[in-house]
């Protein structure tokens, strides 16, 4: 049985296998540059629902966030999407992918963006009350599983698991968080900062345990009851949580005899060396023997591929993930770059206030830095960051005054630092939008956070920056408001040039100036 290609006979036969965040990303991008009639594009999701945001849903165990509105855009016609779609084989020779009801689809490019799946370290046996948190069902499940007073352990100290604790701990459980080297958030935290954050955690009630070992899972009447680590000691729980990082999709690309190490193995084309027919994308790909199971870096790549086939080929911009932010319930906690000692470094340390702020300065620029429990300096140091600002000669006036470029995009913006922002300043860092672009929305008629998120991608990735889009809009509000409350002398902004240039100038009018 053969599946239904939409689109010309003539048309680029396109069949994706996977329908996450990196795939819904990659048939945008493809179908906002493709001819008309020039691909025809099939989707073989193996979830039942439509893509949505994966990175929110710890945000929704927080209650910070609505299930209901993590999906994202369904993709229009002519591509033919089909969920609760596995795809079992590839048929290399022929062209062709197979699904689990047997529908054959063919194609010229197949591209693999199958994803990952969480890594369970323990031995479960198959017993009630281990979870993992990547799909919508997981949210659900984990959610209703959380009651008040039931002891949940989070096996993972990393960005997820501390996600997790602090929502689950929202919601009344007794948590505690079990993580097997000395320091949580490891991969992006010397000890110093993890020693904070750890403090910080065990202030809200939250159990931690590091550098321990956790080798069974204990278990009564087909139900966990607790953990066993290498030391023999026992740590009761009702509910496990492992959060110990994820494992690529690959087995479909083994099967088909492709290249596969950590992940299934791809060049800067993102097409595997064995078959050039057949991509690899988001979190099961390896590209160039790099793997980093981020989002943007996903998103780079959905982009690129979809210009390569068109033939606009782009290069990779870079540093997609340099900036890193935890999204927890009470804690603030931004790093950026790579602090390598090849600049000057500043560090303040009080952790008696729980915060914590190292900066590296090099050629008096920015190159790495680490921010616990000072939100609004890591906003400004994030600019600083990201668009290359110098820094005074003094880098220890970082840590105490606000920098020289007042950008303020994060959750301490106030109406002056929006304001003298430049308008190429970076809000969604995930996606790239600046603030021109959400100031431009503004005028296009976008009055609130869904509308400019339809309009310019802003908020649709980690969420980060929702708090600044949410201040932005405000603003404008209040610089350029609606029609029938504007004062009659004011001379409106709503007019795309007019508000690219006063957000490029940067300036804050007053009603009535232009």
């Amino acid at each position: 049985m053969s599946g239904d290609m939409s689109g010309d006979s003539n048309a680029h036969r396109v069949v994706v296998a996977g329908h996450g965040m990196v795939a819904a990303r990659f048939v945008e991008e493809l179908q906002t540059l493709a001819a008309p009639g020039a691909v025809a594009v099939t989707v073989l999701g193996a979830e039942p629902h439509l893509p949505y945001n994966r990175l929110l849903l710890s945000e929704v165990i927080a209650g910070r966030a609505n299930i209901n509105a993590l999906t994202l855009p369904a993709a229009s016609e002519p591509v033919v999407v089909r969920t609760d779609t596995t795809v079992v084989s590839i048929d290399r020779a022929a062209k062709a992918v197979t699904d689990a009801d047997g529908v054959v689809h063919d194609y010229d490019t197949l591209v693999l963006a199958t994803g990952a799946e969480p890594r369970v370290p323990l031995p479960t046996d198959d017993l009630r009350g281990v979870r993992t948190l990547r799909t919508i069902d997981d949210c659900r499940d984990l959610a209703a599983a959380a009651r008040p007073g039931r002891r949940i352990t989070v096996l993972g100290g990393g960005l997820l698991g501390i996600e997790l604790a602090c929502g689950l701990a929202h919601r009344g459980a007794d948590v505690t968080v079990v993580h097997r080297t000395p320091a949580l958030m490891d991969r992006q935290l010397d000890a110093a900062a993890a020693q904070v954050l750890a403090d910080s955690l065990r202030a809200q009630g939250i159990g931690v345990l590091l550098d321990v070992e956790v080798v069974d899972v204990i278990g009564h009447d087909g139900a966990v009851c607790g953990l066993r680590t290498a030391d023999g000691a026992e740590l009761p729980s009702d509910l496990v949580v492992a959060s110990a990082g994820v494992v690529p999709r690959t087995e479909l690309a083994c099967a088909a005899g492709l290249p596969v190490e950590h992940g299934i193995v791809v060049g800067v084309d993102l097409r595997s060396p064995e078959d050039p027919a057949v991509a690899a994308i988001g979190d099961c790909a390896q590209e160039e023997g790099r793997w980093t199971g981020m989002l943007a870096p996903g998103w780079e790549q959905a982009r690129r591929l979809a210009h390569d086939l068109v033939g606009r080929p782009v290069r990779a911009s870079g540093s997609a993930d340099a900036v890193v932010t935890l999204k927890a319930r009470g804690l603030s906690v931004v790093t950026m770059g790579a602090a390598g000692g090849a600049g000057r470094t500043v560090t303040l340390s009080d952790p008696g206030a729980g915060r914590h702020v190292s900066v590296e300065v090099a050629a008096e620029r920015v190159v790495a830095a680490t921010c616990i429990g000072a939100p609004d300096l890591a906003a400004d140091l994030t600019a600083a960051f990201e668009r290359r600002t110098p820094t005074p000669k003094d880098p220890t006036h970082l840590l105490f005054a606000e920098l020289p470029t007042g950008t303020g995009a994060g959750q301490g913006a106030d109406r002056t630092n929006l304001a003298t922002m430049p308008g190429n300043a970076t809000v969604c860092r995930c996606n790239g939008v600046t603030k021109r672009e959400i100031v431009g929305a503004h005028a296009a008629g976008d009055r609130d956070v869904e509308a400019v998120a339809a309009r310019t991608r802003a908020t649709t990735g980690c969420g980060g920056c929702a708090s600044a889009v949410e201040g932005l809009l405000a603003w404008m509000e209040e610089v350029d408001p609606p029609s029938d409350t504007r004062p009659a002398n004011a001379t409106p902004l709503s007019t795309p040039a007019a508000a690219d240039a006063h957000a490029t100038l940067g300036a804050h009018p007053s009603p009535g100036s232009p």
